[in-house]
C-alpha cells in the first residue's frame, strides 16, 4: 500500500536538523506531541512534510499498535488545523495516506475515518477529482457496515457532502457508484444512521441513473417497512418512530420507477397476519401518499391485491372497533380518485371496485349479529361520495338490504329481532338522505310506500322523525304520506320537550324541514294539532322551529308572542329555542330583524321587577340572538334599543350583552348616555 510516510526518503530529507527535531520530541506523551506539533505547524516552524517525517518510523513500524497510535497523532493534529491551512497538494497526500489505511484489518478504530471526514468536510482546498478515489476506496471496495456506528455516521456525512458538492464526479462513475452505495448501506440497523441513510437514498435515486439496479435499490429500503422501532427510556438521540416512518416512506416514493414495487409492498403488508391493526392503518395512510405520488397505470397493475388488502382490514370481524377507521376510508377514496381519470380503463376500474365492495359487504350488512354493519355501511357510504357512477348502484342495493332488515327478514334468532330492527332504523335515515343528496330521489319514490309502512311500525321515534324529514324534502305527498306527517306533528308536542336530547333535536329538525319544504301543508295541519295546546308552553319549541320564512314568521308570531309575554315561559330551554329560531334563519336578515322587534316587545311587557328577577337569562338569550346579525342590522337594532332604554332604563340589564357585541364605540357610548344618573347600580 502506498502511504505518504513510505514515499519519503527520511534519511536524505532529515539531515541534522530533522534528527535534532526528533530528539526534541522524544519522551513526550502522544497528547503532548499533538500540542507541540500543532503549535509548530501553526507557527510555520515545521512543514507538514517534516511533521510526517518525524512520525515516519512510527507510521511504518512493524508493531501494529505503534502504527495505530501514530495514526491517531496525525489525525488529532489535522483536526486542530484551520480549514484553510493546508494547501491542495498537502490535502491530496494526506487523503491518499488515510484512504490507504482505511478498511485494513489493523485500522485504527475511528481515527482514520475521523481524518477523512475532517479533510472532506472542513478543508477548503479539497482536490478536484478526489471524490472518485474516496467513493472507490470506501463505498465500493470498502465495507462500511463493519465500521462502528459513530464511524458510519461520519462516512455517511462524507458521502452526503460529495453528492452535494461533487455530484458530477460521482455521476461519471456510473452504475459502479450506485451499486457501491447499495452495498454500503445494506444491513444498516442503527436508527441514528438510518435517518441519514434514508436522506442519502432519496438523493441518490433522484440524482443518479439507477440503470439495472432499480429493484435492488428499492429492496434495500423496503426491508425496513413497516418500521419497527421503539426508543428506549434513556434515548437522547431524538429519533422517533414517526421520523423513521416518514423518512422510509419518502424513500419508497422517491422515484416513479418504484411505483409497481411500492404498490406490491403495500398489498403484501396489508395482508400480513403478523402485523397489528394500528400498523395496517398506518399502511393505509401510506397508500394515500402513494396514490398522490405515482401514476394510475401502476395502481391498475396491483388493483386486485390492493383491494383485497383493503377489504381484509376494513371488513375484519376481529377488528377492535365497530366504527370504520378514517385511515381506511382515506385509502379507499385516494384509490378511487387516482383511477377516476376519465379513460375507459378508469371507468372499468370504478365498476370493478363498486362490485367488489358490494359483494363483500352484503353478508356483513345483512347479518347484523356479526357487529360489522356499521363498518360496512361506512365504507359503502364513502363510495357513494367518491364517484357519481357508484352512487345509484350502491344506494339502490343498500336500501333493499335495510328494508329487509327493518322488516325482520334477516333475523336468525327471535331473541335478537328487536335489536336488529332497531339497528336497521339507525342506518335507514342516513341512506335515504344520501339518495336525496346524490340526486337519486327516484329510488326513494319507488320505495316510499314500503318505507312509510315500516317506519310506522318502528319503535324508534328518532328514526321516524329522521325519515319524515327525508320524505318532506322530496315533495311527493300522497294520502298515506300526509297521514304519516300528521301523526308525526301530533306526536311532536310531547317529544319536543322530551329529556332525550337526540329525540328532541330530531323532532324539531323534522318540524323545521316540514315547514320549510311544504309550508302550505304544514300550515293546514298545524292549527288542528295545536288547538288542544294553544296556551300550553310546550308549544313554544314547535312554534320556534316552524319559522322558516316571512310568511311563517307572521303566522307563528300570532301564537308565540302571547306565550313569551309571561315570565313562566322564560325557562332556559324555551329561551334557547327562541335563540335557535334566529340561528336557523340567519341568512334572512331582514326577517330576523323584524322578528327581533316583535319578540323583544313581547318579552318586555312584564313589570320592571319581573324583568330584574329574570334579567340574567333574558340577557344571555338576547346576546345569543345578536350573534346571528350582520354589523349593519346589529347597528339598526342598537338604535332601536337605545330609544327603548331612554324611556325605560331597566331594559339596559336585558341588552347590555347585546350592546357590547358592537364594534362601534360611539354606539355603546350613546346607549350609556341615555341611562339616568341614579337608580342603575349595575351600570
Amino acid at each position: 500500500l502506498v502511504s505518504l510516510a513510505t514515499r519519503i526518503e527520511f534519511r536524505s530529507l532529515f539531515g541534522i536538523a530533522g534528527r535534532k527535531r526528533m530528539m526534541e520530541t522524544d519522551g513526550l506523551r502522544d497528547v503532548d506531541l499533538v500540542c507541540v506539533f500543532t503549535e509548530k505547524l501553526l507557527s510555520r516552524s515545521i512543514s507538514l512534510k517534516e511533521f510526517v517525517q518525524l512520525l515516519g518510523p512510527r507510521l511504518t513500524s512493524t508493531d501494529a499498535e505503534e502504527r495505530e497510535k501514530a495514526d491517531e497523532v496525525v489525525v488529532s493534529v489535522l483536526c486542530r488545523l484551520p480549514n484553510n491551512f493546508l494547501e491542495q497538494r498537502e490535502v491530496e497526500l494526506l487523503l491518499e495516506f488515510l484512504l490507504s489505511r482505511f478498511d485494513l484489518p489493523s485500522m485504527t478504530a475511528g481515527a482514520i475515518v475521523v481524518g477523512i471526514n475532517q479533510l472532506v468536510l472542513s478543508c477548503s482546498q479539497l482536490p478536484t477529482g478526489c471524490e472518485k478515489s474516496i467513493a472507490q476506496r470506501i463505498f465500493i471496495d470498502g465495507d462500511v457496515q463493519q465500521c462502528s456506528q459513530k464511524d458510519r455516521i461520519a462516512l455517511y456525512e462524507v458521502l452526503e457532502y460529495l453528492i452535494r458538492e461533487r455530484l458530477e464526479g460521482l455521476r461519471s462513475m456510473g452504475a459502479e457508484f450506485v451499486l457501491g452505495f447499495v452495498r454500503s448501506i445494506t444491513g444498516e440497523r442503527d436508527p441514528r444512521c438510518l435517518i441519514i441513510v434514508f436522506r442519502l437514498f432519496c438523493k441518490v435515486v433522484q440524482l443518479f441513473s439507477m440503470g439495472p439496479f432499480i429493484e435492488d435499490l428499492f429492496d434495500v429500503v423496503a426491508c425496513y417497512y413497516p418500521i419497527e422501532f421503539k426508543p428506549s427510556s434513556n434515548d437522547t438521540s431524538g429519533i422517533t418512530r414517526e421520523l423513521l416512518v416518514n423518512a422510509c416512506e419518502e424513500c419508497l416514493l422517491a422515484h416513479s420507477s418504484f411505483a409497481p414495487f411500492t404498490y406490491q409492498l403495500i398489498a403484501e403488508k396489508m395482508g400480513d397476519s403478523d402485523l397489528e391493526e394500528d400498523v395496517k392503518l398506518e399502511i393505509c395512510s401510506f397508500l394515500v401518499r402513494a396514490c398522490e405520488a405515482f401514476p394510475a397505470n401502476a395502481l391498475h397493475q396491483q388493483l386486485d391485491d390492493i383491494l383485497a388488502g383493503l377489504r381484509m382490514i376494513a371488513l375484519n370481524p376481529a377488528a377492535n372497533s365497530s366504527i370504520m377507521p378514517q385511515q381506511i376510508l382515506d385509502a379507499v377514496k385516494a384509490t378511487i380518485e387516482k383511477l377516476s381519470n376519465g379513460s375507459e380503463r378508469g371507468s372499468e376500474a370504478i365498476d370493478y371496485i363498486c362490485d367488489e365492495f358490494l359483494e363483500n359487504s352484503e353478508p356483513f350488512v345483512l347479518q347484523s349479529e356479526m357487529g360489522m354493519s356499521g363498518r360496512s355501511l361506512a365504507l359503502l357510504d364513502l363510495l357513494t361520495e367518491c364517484h357519481p357512477k357508484m352512487s345509484k348502484t350502491i344506494i339502490e342495493r343498500v336500501l333493499l338490504w335495510l328494508i329487509m332488515i327493518v322488516k325482520g327478514e334477516t333475523v336468525n334468532s327471535a331473541a335478537n329481532r328487536d335489536e336488529v330492527i332497531d339497528e336497521g332504523f339507525r342506518y335507514l335515515p342516513r341512506w335515504c338522505k344520501l339518495a336525496v343528496s346524490t340526486g337519486n330521489d327516484s329510488l326513494l319514490l319507488f320505495h316510499q310506500e314500503c318505507l312509510v309502512e315500516v317506519t310506522r311500525m318502528s319503535g324508534s321515534k328518532i328514526g321516524r322523525y329522521s325519515l319524515g324529514e327525508v320524505f318532506v324534502s322530496i315533495r311527493n305527498e300522497n294520502n298515506s304520506v300526509k297521514e304519516f306527517y300528521d301523526e308525526l306533528l301530533a306526536q311532536s308536542f310531547e317529544d319536543a320537550a322530551n329529556e332525550n336530547v337526540d329525540l328532541r333535536n330530531s323532532c324539531l329538525s323534522f318540524i323545521h324541514s316540514f315547514a320549510l319544504c311544504n309550508w302550505n301543508l304544514f300550515s293546514k295541519l298545524l292549527p288542528s294539532r295545536i288547538d288542544p295546546f294553544r296556551d300550553d308552553l310546550k308549544t313554544i319549541p314547535i312554534l320556534c322551529a316552524a319559522v322558516c320564512s316571512s310568511e311563517s314568521a307572521q303566522f307563528v308570531l300570532q301564537l308565540l308572542q302571547p306565550l313569551l309575554s309571561t315570565a313562566k315561559a322564560w325557562s332556559a330551554g324555551n329561551l334557547q329555542n327562541v335563540a335557535s329560531m334566529f340561528t336557523s334563519n340567519k341568512s334572512e336578515q331582514q326577517m330576523c330583524q323584524m322578528l327581533f322587534y316583535h319578540i323583544f316587545d313581547s318579552l318586555t311587557l312584564a313589570s320592571d321587577d319581573t324583568l330584574l328577577e329574570h334579567s340574567s337569562l333574558l340577557a344571555e338569550c338576547i346576546q345569543d340572538i345578536g350573534l346571528n346579525f350582520s354589523a349593519r342590522v346589529h347597528s339598526d337594532i342598537i338604535r332601536f334599543l337605545a330609544d327603548k332604554i331612554e324611556r325605560r332604563s331597566i331594559l339596559f340589564l336585558l341588552v347590555y350583552l347585546f350592546v357590547v357585541q358592537s364594534e362601534n364605540v360611539d354606539e355603546m357610548t350613546d346607549i350609556l348616555g341615555r341611562l339616568p344618573d341614579i337608580g342603575m347600580e349595575s351600570q
